[in-house]
Parts: C-alpha cells; sequence; structure tokens
C-alpha cells in the first residue's frame, strides 16, 4: 500500500492526498484512452478499472474516522475537482462509505442534497456520476429525510435534464417501497420528453417498478398513449 500521509493532515486533506497516492501511480494510459472513447471523450480517465478502484480506495481509507457532514462535503467537493473521471467515482465511492444507506443519510439531514450533493450533479454531468449519486446520496437522502420528494418535484421541473433523470430514477433500490404514486408522477411529467437519458430513466425506473407492481407499470402506458417509444419499449422489456 502507497505511504501514508503525515498525521498533521485533517480529515479533509487525509482523504484527499491518499486518495492521489493510491490512484495515480495504478492509472494506465492505454486503458485511460479506452475509458475516455466510451465516454466519448467528454473526461479524462487515468485508466483504473472499477473493482481496482475500489480496492485500493477501501484499503487506503480503512482506518478513517467517521466525518461530520462538513467533512464529507468537503472532501467530496475536492476530490470532485480534480483531473481524472476516478476522482469523480472516487466521490461517489466516499459517499458510499459513510452516507450510502437510509440509516447513515439520517446523521447528514436533508439539507446535504442541495449543499453537497446538488453541486456535484450539477458539474461535470453524464450518465455516470449522476446515476452513481443516485445509489450513494440522492435515493438514500430522500428515503431518510420524505421531506425531500418536494425537491424531487422540483427537479423535475429544472431544464436541466441531468437533474429530471435524478429525480426520476431516485426510488430505484426502494423496491416494494417505492411510493408508487410519486414514481408515475415524476415519470408522467416527461412522458412525451425525447431527451435520451430522460426516457431511458422513465423506461429504467418503470421496468424496475413492474418487477413488484406489472399491471400497474402496463396501466401507466396504457393511459400514456405520448410516451416516447424510447420509455415505453424500456418499460415492457420484460413484460
Amino acid at each position: 500500500m502507497a505511504e501514508r500521509p503525515t498525521a498533521a493532515l485533517g480529515w479533509v486533506d487525509e482523504v484527499v492526498v491518499r486518495s492521489m497516492l493510491v490512484l495515480e501511480p495504478a492509472g494506465d494510459a492505454g486503458r485511460a484512452r479506452d475509458m475516455s472513447a466510451y465516454m466519448r471523450d467528454r473526461f479524462p480517465f487515468i485508466g483504473i478499472p472499477t473493482p481496482r478502484r475500489r480496492g485500493l480506495l477501501a484499503e487506503s481509507w480503512g482506518d478513517l474516522p467517521e466525518p461530520s457532514p462538513e467533512e464529507l462535503a468537503a472532501a467530496t467537493g475536492q476530490l470532485w475537482r480534480l483531473a481524472g473521471r476516478e476522482y469523480q467515482y472516487a466521490a461517489c465511492d466516499l459517499l458510499g462509505r459513510f452516507l450510502g444507506t437510509p440509516r447513515r443519510a439520517h446523521r447528514f439531514g436533508p439539507g446535504f442534497l442541495t449543499t453537497a450533493v446538488l453541486p456535484l450533479l450539477t458539474s461535470k454531468q453524464w450518465w455516470d456520476t449522476v446515476d452513481s449519486l443516485r445509489a450513494v446520496a440522492v435515493g438514500p437522502l430522500v428515503a431518510a429525510h420524505p421531506g425531500l420528494v418536494a425537491t424531487m418535484r422540483a427537479w423535475v421541473e429544472d431544464d436541466d435534464p441531468w437533474l429530471v433523470r435524478s429525480a426520476i430514477i431516485h426510488q430505484l433500490g426502494y423496491g416494494r417501497a417505492t411510493d408508487e404514486a410519486l414514481l408515475l408522477e415524476l415519470c408522467a411529467r416527461h412522458a412525451d420528453d425525447r431527451e435520451f437519458f430522460v426516457a431511458k430513466a422513465i423506461g429504467w425506473a418503470l421496468r424496475t417498478h413492474a418487477r413488484h407492481r406489472p399491471d400497474a407499470v402496463r396501466q401507466f402506458c396504457e393511459d400514456h398513449p405520448e410516451l416516447t417509444p424510447l420509455a415505453r419499449r424500456e418499460a415492457l422489456k420484460h413484460l
């Protein structure tokens, strides 16, 4: 394992320095080119496959104490600003480690969504980070703080398609605890939206819900003839 930074560093700097010490030497230029090409050359990569990245970071962060909400927000923000897509993934890994379940999300409070997570959702946006942030932050925070449903309703009306996508898919992973009325309401707001990643989000959310409530999804598709072909196809894929 890479040499530890000095103990004089604060929690935020410790996280960032440790992350850089393990990720930078593990990069592979050829793999980085391929990874960047897969993402349409939108972002530079270091060239580290996901299992390797997660293993390196888990070992490096192994003895970190629980952060305060302010420390976690600052560390994820600093990682997000670094060049190399793996650092945005590292920020998501860090959120998953300390926040990523509704039980852990309680200690961060509802304000964490807008003060710490929203800046990440609206910077260096693409499906990879938006979907990751759903799993480790947006979904758990809304589950822990039901008042944030109002924020999801606001996001689904936003001009930013990535916030729309985030709102539509935020209940993925809720299983039978999914608020069906809310899910269908959010999908209906963009049923005719031909933006690819929004239509895919609708199809994904409906297809996932169909595992538990297939008749409700079929009925939604019947009741909304304006639903785009892409969203409809995705929603009914396994029915």
